[in-house]
């Protein structure tokens, strides 16, 4: 992703080997649009390996896409965007977060991490020519790190707890060498959290850098973004993603989005067409405020199940397209589209049930107008 953000990625790394590299870093911008893979690539470029990742997007979408182009377009590069969507996942699970007294289940997440970690390293191992071993591994560690508790980390109430950031704080203080601490969705971050988390900004360890990630910086805290060196992402040019896809992925057609491209990777074409469907027809039910009938609702519902968060942005797309097509105001696209992203920060932060925050939105913007 570093040549597609070039600019950024080439004033970072100079300031870094200039040593007056920023220890936080804000990088903002929507989904999609390079953030976290730049983070990475900085991190590479530091030598640092020591990574505290707090997630907010959908890890399963890419470790789908990424798991099934390495058995369909077997080749070194879709071995090593497997790995890399599996380390992903499993970099929520540094050392630092795992404490005395978890219950049973949240304990056994740490483990199977590690394991998987362990696997990844044998797999790292193997020679690309190995196909058969390669992928038998490979197989092993999608079917663990694939399971829905692991990707999440079974915990939500914000993108970070004040407790993690204390466990941060408290690592820091025996450690030794450089460590990266990437933070995505920063402004969903609750009260207490956001406090620790200044304390640390204001008074930085040596060696400790912070990226924050944020599709929307105006909800940060004022005093946090002062702290901050601010980089701005726009989404890829359609030119940029093309060449991207098909460089790096062999894509063989134009995709609107990389999101787009991930989900037909990822989901079977039956999946695929039973999610396009009920998207077009709660985005028509928003529409219109009529609303389904129970058991129409249900069987649209059964397709956010499948991946939730890209759901939900087919419904906006529906809607921005309606809007575009003359068929729904600009006043009322705006009230459902913020309706539909207040459902998601709903979702995210309070760890409400995303059927029923859906359900919820959709009658309130039926009803309430």
């Amino acid at each position: 992703m570093k040549l597609y953000r070039s600019s950024i990625f080439q004033e970072l790394s100079d300031a870094f080997h200039n040593d007056s590299l920023a220890p936080s870093l804000l990088f903002q911008g929507p989904k999609y649009s390079g953030r976290l893979s730049l983070a990475l690539d900085l991190a590479n470029e530091m030598g640092i390996k020591d990574i505290i990742f707090f997630p907010s997007r959908a890890l399963g979408l890419e470790l789908d896409a990424a798991y099934n182009m390495l058995n369909e377009k077997y080749s070194k590069r879709m071995l090593s965007f497997f790995i890399s969507r599996v380390r992903r996942i499993i970099m929520q699970y540094h050392p630092s977060l795992q404490k005395e007294g978890f219950e049973t289940a949240k304990e056994k997440l740490f483990t199977t991490a590690a394991d998987i970690s362990l696997m990844l390293s044998d797999l790292e191992g193997l020679d690309i020519d190995e196909r058969s071993s390669v992928l038998e591994l490979a197989e092993k560690i999608y079917s663990q790190a694939g399971k829905s508790d692991l990707q999440s980390k079974g915990k939500k109430k914000g993108t970070i707890s004040v407790d993690e950031v204390r466990a941060i704080q408290n690592y820091l203080v025996g450690s030794a060498g450089r460590t990266m601490v990437i933070i995505e969705n920063i402004e969903d971050a609750q009260e207490a959290s956001r406090n620790a988390l200044l304390k640390i900004l204001e008074e930085p360890y040596d060696g400790l850098y912070f990226v924050l990630i944020s599709s929307q910086g105006q909800r940060i805290l004022t005093t946090i973004l002062s702290r901050l060196r601010k980089y701005s992402f726009t989404p890829l040019n359609k030119n940029d993603l093309d060449d991207y896809l098909k460089s790096e992925f062999l894509a063989e057609k134009d995709y609107s989005s990389y999101e787009d491209f991930l989900f037909e990777m990822s989901a079977k074409e039956s999946d695929r067409a039973l999610i396009m469907d009920a998207a077009k027809k709660i985005a028509s039910s928003f529409i219109s405020r009529n609303m389904l009938g129970l058991d129409e609702e249900d069987e649209c519902f059964k397709a956010l199940d499948i991946y939730p968060s890209y759901f939900i942005s087919l419904i906006i797309k529906e809607v921005r397209e309606s809007f575009i097509s003359g068929d729904v105001s600009a006043k009322r696209s705006y009230s459902i589209i913020k309706r539909l992203d207040s459902a998601m920060v709903s979702n995210g932060v309070y760890n409400q049930n995303i059927k029923s925050t859906l359900d919820l939105a959709l009658r309130e913007e039926c009803f309430v107008h």
